[in-house]
């Protein structure tokens, strides 16, 4: 019941309805003073018209006077009622036979029809008022929806009011504010979308051109062994290009949209910085530069070995393009009594202050890199997997003064 009186629009129903009932009662007041002084009135009449008639008898008018006038006895009555009975006069004797009494129901049936009347037209008349208003509400409710569905997406109801109606309203609103934030992310995916399909696109065209002109090269001049074994060379490097950027791809996408678990184990950093070390060793070597692994054989972390592996190689791998013959490489790790850092730095080329704050965006490339063969994936997907382990990774670099990649990771404890 309370939850009915919670709408406003109810409770100003019922206070109307109140309202009204209090100027009813006080009407029927006046209707039944109305009525008693109309019976008074008629039983006056009767009684003059009565006294007239015994006097036109002869009886003394004292002793008329003095009927109408005193309190009479039980014994008088039960006299009278039987000589009127005798002469027909019944309480059963039809109304039409007693002219005073068929006037008075007349005008006491006229005036109950006319407080019935009044009460049913206050009652209609409030409700109608109610109903309006109600469908005024609605009606205002029906064109934001419209306006929603036509495309304003900030089309809200009128939802401050009490009641359940107002709850259904504010019920519609969150509603609509989810579907808003759903159609914003569809939005962002589709442009996402779009813009990485551009991407994959124009990646893909260098090396794929470059492969159609090798393979013409081949068709051509592959008789010569020396002009066969530069061309199958240039072609092994645009056919690993185009694995890596397809690989990179999948990685990030899968990650996006999360069809990945991490599998994260408790295990010493420096297993991983191991595995590392032999991967890099001999691509540092051919290269003539200096890769350093040092950190504590202590630290521990709770990372998925894979892919954790997979973002530090990511960071590597762009301190080696970016760092000349002779340059070096050093990778470290620390851990402190709340966090665990991984750094990879380098004296390479640095980087510019204009990229500084684009590096983590796909397909990123700078007008200032000498490096041509990147395609902008690997720092994106070293950081999607940093903060797939709730980490967060960080950049120093200035131009010619090499850059310092940090990765730290809060140490989960429990209270």
């Amino acid at each position: 019941m309370s939850t009915i009186f919670n709408n406003r629009d109810i409770r100003r129903l019922f206070t109307a309805l109140g309202i009204a009932t209090i100027f009813l009662l006080l009407a029927g007041q006046l209707i039944a003073f109305s009525l008693s002084s109309s019976a008074r009135s008629v039983l006056y009449t009767r009684d003059t018209e009565l006294a007239g008639a015994l006097l036109d008898k002869g009886l003394p008018a004292e002793e008329v006077a003095d009927v109408f006038t005193r309190d009479l006895t039980a014994s008088e009555g039960e006299a009278g009622s039987a000589l009127l009975t005798r002469a027909g006069y019944t309480p059963d004797t039809p109304a039409a036979y007693l002219s005073f009494l068929s006037a008075f129901r007349y005008s006491s049936m006229l005036s109950l029809f006319s407080y019935g009347l009044l009460f049913t037209l206050c009652v209609t008349v409030l409700c109608v008022l109610y109903f309006r208003a109600q469908q005024r509400t609605i009606t205002r409710a029906e064109t934001q929806l419209k306006r929603f569905m036509g495309g304003n997406t900030s089309a809200r109801l009128e939802s401050d009011a009490d009641g359940s109606l107002y709850k259904l309203f504010a019920d519609i609103n969150s509603l609509a504010t989810s579907l808003t934030a759903h159609l914003d992310t569809e939005k962002k995916a589709k442009s996402f979308l779009k813009d990485t399909l551009s991407d994959i696109s124009h990646q893909l065209k260098t090396p794929l051109a470059a492969l159609k002109m090798y393979n013409e090269i081949l068709q051509e001049d592959g008789a010569d062994p020396e002009v066969l074994a530069r061309f199958t060379d240039k072609v092994n490097d645009s056919l690993n290009r185009m694995e890596t950027l397809i690989q990179n791809l999948l990685k990030i996408t899968r990650l996006d949209a999360g069809a990945i678990t991490l599998r994260p184990v408790l295990r010493p950093v420096q297993a991983m910085m191991e595995d590392l070390s032999h991967s890099f060793e001999t691509r540092a070597r051919r290269e003539q530069k200096a890769l350093r692994f040092s950190g504590s054989p202590a630290a521990r972390l709770l990372y998925d070995p894979d892919w954790l592996t997979e973002a530090v190689s990511n960071l590597i791998k762009n301190a080696l393009d970016h760092t000349s013959t002779g340059g070096w490489i050093a990778v470290g790790w620390d851990e402190s009594a709340a966090v665990t850092r991984i750094t990879v730095q380098d004296n390479g080329s640095g980087i510019h202050p204009e990229d500084i704050h684009h590096i983590f965006k796909r397909f990123y490339r700078s007008r200032f890199s000498q490096d041509t063969q990147g395609a902008g994936l690997g720092l994106p997907l070293a950081l999607a997997i940093t903060e797939a382990h709730k980490g967060t990774l960080s950049v120093e670099s200035s131009p010619g003064q090499g850059a310092l990649f940090t990765m730290t990771f809060l140490k989960m404890t429990k209270l």
